[in-house]
């Protein structure tokens, strides 16, 4: 588990481009050393080659057989030149030479010759003529000399050498030290910047379905890991919410079933045992449907509201004249209070016809569930008032009735599923008690709101408010 960890993963990440850089660098400040002293080397070899050659000069005239290297040596001597310094004649014959070079001599190439022949000083490193590689320049004396036609000075790199060996065995030594130093830092460093990651994967470790509610602490450093922990508490958010839904529905279910199931079971034992005549079986079998047709509504309305919240039941917005709509709702109105005695009126306020962008189909099951509703607890001669209007880009349809209303205590309540103000009267008239949850749930999706006024024994208002530009247009 350990080497499989972040924390060791990130130091040896951090160590391996440690170690590239330090090699990198040593590399780098060798050559650039190297390069740097064999610069100042050259520059001396130029300046010494020079006094040579113009000594050298000056020699031509009073020069013998025995004098010149003699001179030569006092010369560099006096100067106290240590460097190897070799004249050639015009036939590339030593004329003379200082005294360390008694053991070897300095060899004349054919590229530095060629180059003297064009009045060019050449530089060259030879590796294997002395126990340390020697840097020698070639450098042409002026025209005029017939005896000395050119200077070599060579100088020993042991110096340089010694210097690079130093460097490059401080590196050696201290690289894996300063290495480990700095591993262990950015181990340490590591399990520091990773100690609210453990934080997080223990508080995630308690939470279970028993205690989604628990949410993981938000730190206020608008960092990678504060983003991290809300992300988890709105994932969080999402897995409660799943929960509840299903906790819920499954309680709504059991809950609203079991009470036809208890009807048709009892029925059923009932007509088993007493039921005699065809007709007694026939009524018993009626209420029988009755139960299945309230179960099927039920489970309809629940699956309803189930694919609602999770979004597997889209809206399909199209263009259409809500003004048509409202007028084919206020004649199915008038059919189905027509039984009741119940007056119909419907009130367009406006100017124009009302276009509207929305699912035509949700937008009509959630008028007639209030229409219904309306219907359905407005006494015999009562009257219901159905109005229209515009305001500043949205739809408002008013439904008011003249029903039994409801007490202020049960309006914060009824959108709630299977909320019932009264419960033998709705199950009486057949509510599943789900039909204003879904009713809430259109208007939410479609970005609208619902207004509910109402005064016991008087009658009830709802009124809808939706944007005339749809859903999306609300969104953005």
């Amino acid at each position: 588990m350990l080497l499989r960890s972040i924390r060791f993963r990130l130091t040896c990440l951090y160590a391996l481009t440690l170690a590239v850089i330090l090699t990198a660098s040593g590399y780098g400040l060798n050559a650039y050393l190297s390069r740097n002293q064999l610069g100042h080397v050259d520059e001396r070899l130029l300046l010494i080659a020079a006094d040579v050659s113009t000594f050298s000069s000056i020699l031509h005239e009073n020069l013998t057989a025995s004098t010149p290297c003699e001179r030569l040596e006092a010369y560099l001597r006096q100067r106290n030149w240590g460097e190897y310094v070799q004249i050639l004649n015009e036939r590339g014959s030593i004329a003379c030479s200082s005294s360390n070079l008694l053991d070897f001599s300095l060899p004349l190439s054919k590229t530095a010759l060629q180059h003297a022949e064009r009045g060019i000083p050449h530089f060259e490193t030879l590796e294997k003529l002395d126990h340390h590689p020697i840097r020698l320049l070639t450098y042409p004396i002026e025209p005029g000399n017939r005896n000395s036609t050119m200077v070599q000075i060579g100088y020993s790199l042991a110096s340089i050498d010694h210097e690079i060996a130093d460097l490059r065995l401080t590196f050696f030594l201290l690289g894996p030290a300063v290495l480990l130093i700095t591993s262990l830092g950015a181990w340490l460093l590591a399990g520091k910047a990773l100690k609210p990651v453990a934080r997080v994967t223990r508080a995630v470790r308690r939470i279970n379905a028993e205690n989604l509610s628990e949410r993981l602490p938000v730190a206020n450093n608008q960092d990678e890991i504060s983003e991290l922990t809300a992300t988890f508490n709105q994932m969080l958010d999402d897995l409660e919410n799943a929960f509840r839904r299903i906790k819920q529905f499954s309680g709504d279910a059991s809950h609203e079933l079991r009470t036809p199931l208890t009807i048709l079971r009892g029925e059923t034992e009932v007509a088993l045992r007493w039921a005699k005549e065809p007709e007694e079986f026939r009524k018993a079998l009626a209420s029988n449907m009755e139960e299945i047709s309230r179960m099927g509504r039920i489970i309809e309305d629940l699956l309803t509201l189930a694919k609602s919240e999770s979004g597997d039941l889209p809206l399909i917005p199209t263009e259409f004249s809500f003004s048509d709509l409202i007028q084919e709702l206020y004649l199915q109105g008038r059919a189905l209070a027509e039984p009741k005695q119940i007056g119909v009126n419907l009130q367009l306020q406006v100017a124009e016809e009302i276009m509207l962008r929305g699912d035509e189909l949700r937008l009509r099951q959630m008028f007639l569930n209030l229409l219904g509703n309306a219907i359905k607890y407005t006494p015999s001669g009562g009257r219901i008032d159905i109005a229209v209007t515009m305001d500043r880009g949205f739809a408002i349809l008013s439904i008011t009735d003249t029903g039994v209303g409801i007490p202020a205590e049960h309006l914060p309540h009824i959108f709630d599923r299977f909320y019932r103000i009264d419960e033998a009267r709705n199950r009486e008239d057949g509510g599943t008690g789900l039909g204003l949850s879904i009713v809430k749930w259109i208007v939410d999706v479609h970005h609208g709101r619902i207004e509910v006024r109402s005064t016991p024994g008087k009658g009830s208002t709802f009124t809808v408010i939706l944007p005339l530009a749809g859903p999306e247009a609300v969104k953005k």
